[in-house]
This record gives C-alpha cells, sequence and structure tokens, in this order.
C-alpha cells in the first residue's frame, strides 16, 4: 500500500479506536522509513545510561548457563547484553515459532550490530494453547504428515485426523506434542510430558538432527530453547542467537533481591505501605504472577493479583510473605507476570525491550502511571524507550504464511522483501482489524 493521506488517516483513526495509539503514532511517522534504517535504529540507545544491576546481570548468568552455554558463552552474551542493552521480547517459549515470531528475528537481525548476540528472551507465563501453540511444532508445508512424522508413532491416527481436518478450514498446520489435559497449563516450570518423549523417536531424519533430547520430566523450556536456537542457527548464519526464558530470569533475580528490604521490587512485593501506593496508580487488580490450577480434569494457568495480603486469583489464594515467594519461586510454580518482568527490564534497568504491537501499548501505559509518583530505584524518564516494536509477519508471494519450519523441511515459497516499514507490517493488518 502506498502512502495515501486519506488510507492513512484511516488506518490511524481505527488503531486509535482499537486503543493502538503508539502503533498510529509510529506507523504515522515511520511509513516510508526503510526497512534496513528503521532496524538499525532498533538497536539505537541512549548515551546517558546506568550500569545494569549486578542482580540482574546474575539473574541472566544463571539462565545462560541453565541452556547450555559454557561459562566463555554466558560471559560473551552479557557482555553483548551490557554494549547493546537490547533484548528481543516479542517472543513466547514455542517448540517452534510462527510467521509472525519469524518476522519478528528477521526485522531485528537486519540492524543488529556487527559481532553482537542476538539474545532472545521468550515469555512463559502463557498457557501451551496461546497464539503461539508452543507445545506444537507448526508449520504450512504440503507435505503429507506421515512425511514429517512416522506413521508408527504412537497416536498417529488422532494426529492424522486433526491434520485432516485443519486442513479444511486453513493453511497453517500443527502437531500437538501435548496431551489435552495440558493445553492450558502454563508454560514456565513445565516438563517434558511422555507424549513428547514417545514421538521422539519417530519424527523425520531433518527434524530428528535438531531436537534435543526429549526426556519425561525434564524441563521443556530448557528443549523449546535448544530446538529454537538449533532452527536459528539454519535460518540465521552468519548471527549468534541466543533463546532463553524470560520469565526464568525474573525469578532468578527475585531469589537474589527478595532478602534485601529496601529493594524496589521487595518493597513492592512485601511493604505494604508501598504497595497500596502502587496499585492505587496501576490499578488493584494488576496482574502480578501466574501459577497452574486444577480444574476437573484439566490444569489452567491462572493470573494472580492483590487482595488485602494475599496473591489471588478465581482458585487460588496465597500469603504474602517472603518464605512464601521465595519457597515458591524456587518450585518454579509462581511465575513473575508482565508487570513484574518489564519494572525490572525497562524501568529500574533501562534496558530497550524489542516487542510486539501489544507490547509497546502496555509498556507506555506503565511509563505513563511510573511518572505519576516518585519510586526509588526508577531510572529517569528519559532513559525508559517503549517504543521499540519489533514485529511483522512472513507472508509468501500467494498470500500464505511462512514457517521457519517450512524452510527446514524444505519448502521454498516465494518472497517479496518489503522495502519501508509500511509494507513490512502490512501483512499483520487482517490481524489488527484493519483490513
Amino acid at each position: 500500500m502506498d502512502r495515501d493521506p486519506s488510507k492513512m488517516d484511516s488506518i490511524k483513526h481505527k488503531l486509535n479506536e482499537s486503543g493502538r495509539v503508539e502503533l498510529a503514532d509510529i506507523l504515522e511517522k515511520q511509513w516510508e522509513t526503510p526497512i534496513e534504517e528503521y532496524a538499525q535504529s532498533l538497536w539505537s540507545q541512549n548515551k546517558d545510561t546506568i550500569d545494569l544491576e549486578s542482580e540482574l546481570l546474575q539473574a541472566f548468568h544463571q539462565e545462560f548457563l541453565r541452556i547450555g552455554s559454557t561459562e566463555e558463552e554466558a560471559s560473551e552474551s552479557i557482555a553483548s547484553l551490557k554494549r547493546t542493552r537490547t533484548l528481543q521480547t516479542a517472543t513466547h517459549v514455542t517448540a517452534s515459532e510462527g510467521p509472525t515470531f519469524f518476522a519478528t528475528h528477521r526485522l531485528a537481525l537486519k540492524g543488529l550490530p556487527k559481532g553482537e548476540s542476538y539474545l532472545v528472551g521468550a515469555y512463559s507465563g502463557v498457557p501451551y494453547a496461546n497464539a503461539a501453540w508452543s507445545g506444537c511444532l507448526n508449520f504450512n508445508t504440503e507435505m503429507e504428515l506421515g512425511e514429517i512424522l512416522s506413521d508408527h508413532a504412537p497416536g498417529f491416527s488422532e494426529l492424522l485426523k486433526a491434520d485432516r481436518d485443519r486442513r479444511r478450514d486453513t493453511s497453517e498446520r500443527r502437531i500437538s506434542m501435548i496431551p489435552g489435559k495440558f493445553r492450558d497449563a502454563q508454560v514456565f516450570g513445565s516438563e517434558i510430558l511422555e507424549k513428547q518423549e514417545t514421538l521422539a523417536l519417530h519424527w523425520n531424519d531433518v527434524l530428528k538432527k535438531l531436537m534435543p533430547y526429549s526426556k519425561t520430566g525434564e524441563s521443556f523450556t530448557l528443549w523449546a530453547s535448544g530446538f529454537c536456537r538449533n532452527l536459528a542457527d539454519l535460518l540465521f548464519p552468519g548471527f549468534k542467537v541466543v533463546y532463553f526464558d524470560l520469565n526464568e530470569v525474573i525469578r532468578n533475580y527475585l531469589l537474589e533481591v527478595l532478602s534485601k528490604s529496601q529493594h524496589p521490587l521487595t518493597m513492592i512485593l512485601l511493604n505494604p505501605e508501598r504497595r497500596y501506593q502502587l496499585l492505587e496508580v496501576f490499578g488493584k487488580e494488576t496482574p502480578l504472577f501466574s501459577t497452574n490450577s486444577n480444574n476437573g480434569n484439566r490444569i489452567r494457568l491462572e493470573t494472580l493479583s492483590f487482595h488485602e495480603n494475599q496473591l489471588g486469583g478465581p482458585s487460588s489464594s496465597i500469603v504474602m510473605d517472603e518464605e512464601n515467594l521465595v519457597r515458591m519461586l524456587k518450585e518454579r510454580t509462581l511465575c513473575p507476570g508482565l508487570f513484574i518482568g518489564f519494572t525490572v527490564l525497562v524501568f529500574l534497568n533501562g534496558l530497550n525491550c524489542l516487542g510486539s504491537f501489544e507490547q509497546i501499548e502496555y509498556l507506555a501505559r506503565f511509563k505513563k502511571n511510573w511518572s505519576r509518583f516518585s519510586f526509588p530505584g526508577l531510572i529517569p524518564m528519559e532513559q525508559q524507550d517503549t517504543k521499540k516494536i519489533s514485529c511483522g509477519r512472513m507472508i509468501s508471494s500467494q498470500g500464505k504464511p511462512i514457517y521457519p519450519l517450512d524452510l527446514i523441511l524444505g519448502q521454498e515459497p516465494s518472497f517479496s522483501e518489503p522495502r519501508t516499514l509500511g509494507q513490512w507490517m502490512e501483512p499483520l493488518f487482517p490481524r489488527l482489524g484493519l483490513i
């Protein structure tokens, strides 16, 4: 779409009406910005920056070791983070990514400074059945299911029926590795289930070579991070891409700081007076954590907010004290939410978080609310950049979504490279209600 003033006015109006005021502002100003130029701007940073907290650096280091980095590799990733002060935070932890996350990485990598690491902090505080279908292999290839997964695999007939049913309605395909009981369960802290392990021997040779070992009871997010990293090594040669669980980093950080009574996060969570001040501004129903709850024969993610001196949800009630928080964080039964995570990353440490069209909106709201009162530890407002949007959608010349696995499995869809940010964003317009 060319920059027709009347069309731009219509787009801006629709975005503003739907509450996407930050996106409307970015598109109005940057529609014709060359895509390479825009990508480079994502990595720009304020020169007057504070040092990153030692507790946060330690939290990152711990997560890098968990996902299998050597001490040297973890130190290199930390050094790169300190130089670029930039993370990719638009994605979810998922077994394999889709066309939106694929475009996100392609855009960010166009501007990555030479020699730096691309650190992908994927969010795990979501149910498996989120829009990215975290418990599935996602693809769009025309290959038959039996070419991807052996027909000797346990449950193949059920997977084949589901695949055929889905193909009648959409070109987007997926193979679930998660039993139905767990489709609404939280990805954070989850374990590889028996279904995934039993399927592991039956993938085709291409996938087997790229998949980490699947063992029941071991960390799913560790497995997913490793698989996505292996895919990225093929899809983005020449780049050092590090996938990790962003919520694990925030968990590690909280375990470092909760014993320090004067730390800003400790005051938010454990000081009743400070907590009351915070919730008066941000809203008493602000989700702070999430956990799993039993709902009949299903397990469901449940968000938790403050009620009196407790964290509460529809079926959960947790006494808010240091002992409970530390215990549940160590057990990984309590997952830090968006508000806590981005308070740490953006508003206490000034990191640039490349994000989705959703992220730029809620970060702008957070920034506005934080500006309304003085709170110890907050970085200056001018160092809080909440407008680093990095998203899009990979679509073939025939209008079909392109998945990373499509390319890995040998498909070569035709693709016309967008020249401007506006062209890059257009494939997202149907999802935004603009078309």
